[in-house]
């Protein structure tokens, strides 16, 4: 995708004619339609559709728009850091990390239903944070995760889409897919019976258009 893990190095800036239409708007916290504040931190922080996040810089000149830079935490999913001012003294800083994926989806899509719902990569790629790659998402079924990775789902189970909204959904199929791939051409088992099944092609391959001659 041509992306790297990290945007560290030199620091971005953009234009504020970028982020706020007409004089005025800065100070009354209005953005232009293409991006939202980051809740939380209205006048502060925002983000655009594509996981981009910025800081108003307050402290800097007039138009100072920072790109923030974003660097994976151990698992791969990309964050950024919030500066916290504390309320005794502004030169009393300290940072928190921030999850890029969690947070685009919240300023564009609100807050999850309840606690028992995560923000998912439809494609699984931890690095694509645009918004049309996101949802609130539940755990997918453990026991139909466990017949995609071991073969022995029925293909009711692929066809019916509602399953990719599953935060595991694709890892699983990912998985199963891997098993496809070191099986001969001409196996004939269970799992390889699912290779000429477009729906059980992992999202992320068939959005890449990476899928080879066996399907």
């Amino acid at each position: 995708m041509g992306r790297t893990v990290s945007n560290r190095g030199k620091t971005r800036y953009i234009a504020q004619a970028k982020a706020f239409a007409k004089q005025g708007d800065r100070e009354k916290n209005i953005l232009r339609p293409e991006y939202r504040w980051i809740v939380d931190y209205i006048g502060r922080y925002f983000c655009d559709q594509k996981g981009e996040i910025y800081s108003v810089c307050q402290k800097r000149a007039e138009g100072a728009i920072r790109v923030m830079a974003q660097h994976p935490n151990s698992r791969g999913y990309m964050r950024w850091s919030i500066n916290c001012i504390s309320p005794q003294s502004s030169a009393n800083r300290r940072h928190k990390p921030a999850m890029v994926a969690r947070e685009v989806l919240k300023a564009w899509k609100g807050e999850p239903k309840d606690e028992s719902f995560q923000c998912a990569h439809m494609d699984d790629d931890k690095l694509n944070n645009e918004i049309t790659n996101l949802r609130w998402t539940k755990r997918g079924v453990q026991g139909d995760l466990k017949r995609i990775i071991t073969g022995t789902a029925s293909q009711d189970l692929y066809i019916n889409g509602s399953n990719r909204l599953d935060a595991e959904w694709n890892r699983a199929m990912k998985q199963q897919w891997k098993t496809m791939q070191s099986h001969l051409a001409e196996c004939s088992c269970l799992i390889c019976e699912l290779k000429h099944l477009p729906e059980a092609v992992p999202l992320s391959l068939r959005k890449g258009k990476q899928t080879n001659s066996r399907l």
